[in-house]
């Protein structure tokens, strides 16, 4: 069987040439070219490539998670390591390994939705960098390819380099290693799949600060024979950008205000009299009635929502409202160590925390106690610490 690849920088466009091979089963290159759409050869599959520039995979370390949880914790852990919003890009989880590592690969959402609806259509979509072999340990593994190239990282992290100009290590690999030795994350050494002389490697060895040993040219219309899954399904189930509004992070000095105006308002609500509470569930009672009249019909979500906006023209609080979840949260938050409360940002019924660097039974012990509280606590770690989304238990 004959198969036609396409490496894909972008979405395919009809006047632009892509590079393509003609690939047979045993994986052995056919025919190579560079050409429009109209204009790729016949053959009896076709797959995409999603070039590395258009395709980055990132590591992350969670604790570990159900299953249904992973989507939801990868994305908040994603929030602080794209550079454009997560809701203009696709992103496919890869499993959780027993160290807690899950391999991410985030796609703009504009190739995912041009690729599926390309036709012919692809039988098979793959990133370049998942077709590479993981470097040893310790080192990075720098691959040149069409207009540019990828580096490998030992932690299944892949980033996009440019060609370097004039025979110059790259910009982008330069600035990586720079970064990684600020964090003593620094490779001993770097595999260059690159087409270069011993004195190019000495020269590339000088700037890195590095060594940068050879390794074998990079191929990507044949890859290193490394199983990738398909993207395809996941990339057609791409949904459309949901509307969000911009939201504006609280210092610190104003989250801690906010959770002693929260303990207040708990220890008032609690202090209420039997009389008042009687009256109170009356206009609850009336306002559920009149929603239930006004709605017609057993839509849920839409009940809520008018439910909630009756209160509100009445003057009261619902629970998904930010005084009373804080409040409801609050003994979790005083049990926190000392500090740990960085920032705190209220959103769509939800409090999202910047917690600083605590350990994994003190954020266990957390859990539990938002738990208890009738609340559910999503924890990603980031760089600067962790980050928890506290909603209503559902």
């Amino acid at each position: 069987m004959v198969t036609l690849r396409v490496l894909l920088p972008a979405p395919p466009a009809a006047d632009r040439a892509d590079a393509w091979a003609l690939v047979d089963e045993h994986g052995a290159v056919l025919r190579r070219g560079l050409d429009v759409p109209s204009k790729w050869p016949v053959a009896e599959r076709r797959e995409a490539v999603l070039a590395a520039s258009a395709a980055r995979l990132l590591a992350l370390e969670l604790p570990p998670l159900p299953t249904a949880r992973v989507e939801q914790a990868v994305a908040y852990a994603l929030e602080e390591r794209l550079a454009t919003p997560l809701d203009t890009a696709v992103v496919v989880a890869g499993p959780q390994g027993a160290d807690g590592r899950i391999v991410a690969l985030v796609v703009a959402r504009s190739l995912a939705r041009a690729i599926a609806a390309h036709l012919p259509p692809f039988d098979r979509v793959v990133a370049e960098p998942q077709l590479a072999r993981q470097p040893p340990a310790g080192a990075w593994r720098w691959c040149a390819s069409e207009g540019g190239g990828f580096v490998l990282a030992g932690t299944g992290e892949a980033f996009a380099v440019g060609a370097g100009e004039r025979g110059e290590l790259p910009v982008d690999l330069k600035l990586a290693l720079e970064q990684a030795a600020r964090t003593g994350r620094a490779p001993e050494r770097i595999v260059a799949d690159v087409a270069a002389d011993d004195a190019q490697r000495a020269k590339w060895t000088r700037a890195a600060g590095v060594p940068i040993v050879a390794g074998k040219p990079w191929r990507w219309e044949a890859g290193d024979g490394v199983p990738a899954s398909d993207l395809a399904p996941a990339l057609a189930r791409a949904p459309q950008p949901a509307a969000s509004t911009p939201s504006r992070r609280p210092s610190l000095a104003f989250a801690l205000t906010l959770l002693i105006a929260a303990g207040a308002l708990h220890v008032a609500a609690t202090a209420g009299t039997w009389a008042w509470r009687k009256l109170e569930l009356g206009r609850t009672q009336a306002a559920i009635a009149e929603v239930a009249r006004a709605a017609g019909a057993s839509d849920a979500a839409e009940l809520a929502r008018r439910h909630a906006a009756a209160r509100h023209r009445a003057g009261n609080a619902v629970p998904q409202d930010a005084w009373p979840r804080l409040a409801q949260a609050a003994p979790a938050l005083a049990a926190l160590p000392t500090g740990a409360l960085r920032t705190a940002r209220y959103s769509g019924g939800a409090w999202t925390l910047e917690l600083g660097a605590i350990d994994d039974a003190a954020l266990a012990a957390f859990d539990a106690r938002l738990r208890g509280a009738g609340l559910s606590g999503i924890a990603a770690r980031s760089p600067s610490g962790v980050r928890v989304r506290i909603e209503g238990e559902t």
